[in-house]
């Protein structure tokens, strides 16, 4: 019945080019900072198709820093206003970390919270929105992402959310930085507009298939409980967009995220002692491999990736650990 009445409202879809989302009420945040370039194109974006936006950004670049947040009951944390409806979240002035300790304060999931707790408290967005992030975070890289983890942090508040991010042509990168830096720095409107269109299609067919599931009779209206983008729960989006002029993409790819990967960090010990990361080339992909999300932008295409706040398995999954450790007693 679910499937029946999601089809009926993307055929109600198709048939009437009128047909249109409500404009949304959406946190905007990013790992790159508040004053990015990236989480600018996205916010023109979506204030040009109506939504009403409230930026809320780390103070500083905040790249890789995953899920990190602050930790201390009390500590100070300060947010300053770069314009109405645009806020930056980081550490107040002169602070130093406590010896023997090392704190972040002002991350992507610091921006989530004051935005989320704080900024919009009394006007809860609809949807957060985290980039577009200076780099793909496809494969292993989303565990260490902001990007994602600001996403996933939304949805464990019980907002879904929408991560955004422009790859990096490594290639072109590593042989002449600026040119590689300035690809990705183009690339990043369209990774916007495309965004966007996945954000507005998205909503307006889950708002249909919500409008049909009313007027539906039985039990058909416990499988209508969908989100403002039209995906059960809390449930949101990693997309991924190539560093490619528009025209050069080779089209969109519904994919999970894999343990493969073009960029690999790893710990190497040099002739003089010293321990540094590194880039590392990847092995070869496997055939699974390919079909997941870091092989398929690769191939120039933008990616889409359905993620979850939630973290725990299945239940099939928890049914075997119990069985596994029945019997087990502290």
């Amino acid at each position: 019945m679910t499937h029946t009445l999601l089809k009926s409202a993307i055929s109600l879809a198709a048939l009437s080019l009128s047909l249109q989302a409500s404009a949304l009420n959406i946190l905007l945040t990013n790992d790159d900072g508040c004053r990015a370039p990236g989480i600018d194109a996205v916010y023109q974006a979506l204030v040009a198709s109506g939504h009403q936006v409230t930026l809320v950004g780390p103070q500083n670049d905040s790249s890789g820093i995953g899920a990190a947040s602050v930790v201390v009951p009390g500590q100070a944390v300060a947010v300053t206003q770069l314009a109405q409806d645009k806020y930056c979240v980081g550490a107040p002035a002169g602070y130093t970390p406590p010896a023997g300790k090392t704190s972040a304060i002002g991350t992507p999931v610091d921006a989530v919270n004051v935005g989320l707790d704080l900024l919009l408290k009394d006007n809860r967005p609809d949807l957060v929105v985290s980039g577009t992030n200076f780099g793909d975070n496809v494969g292993p890289l989303t565990q260490m992402s902001g990007t994602v983890n600001a996403a996933v942090r939304a949805m464990f508040k019980g907002v879904p959310a929408v991560a955004v991010s422009t790859a990096i042509d490594l290639q072109l990168i590593s042989q002449d930085q600026q040119a590689g830096y300035q690809k990705t720095l183009n690339a990043m409107d369209d990774t916007a507009r495309f965004a966007v269109r996945v954000i507005d299609r998205a909503a307006a067919i889950g708002a249909e298939a919500r409008r049909l599931c009313k007027k539906s009779k039985g039990k058909a209206k416990a499988y209508c409980e969908t989100n403002v983008i039209g995906l059960p729960g809390t449930t949101g989006l990693n997309i991924n967009y190539p560093a490619l002029e528009a025209g050069q993409v080779k089209g969109v790819a519904f994919a999970p995220i894999g343990d493969w990967g073009n960029v690999n960090f790893a710990p190497q010990q040099g002739t003089d002692g010293v321990v540094r990361v590194n880039l590392v080339p990847p092995p070869a992909p496997t055939a699974e491999q390919k079909q997941a999300d870091a092989y398929q932008l690769s191939l120039g295409k933008a990616v889409i990736t359905v993620i979850d706040g939630n973290m725990t398995a299945g239940p099939l999954e928890q049914a075997q650990a119990k069985l596994i450790l029945k019997g087990l007693t502290p």
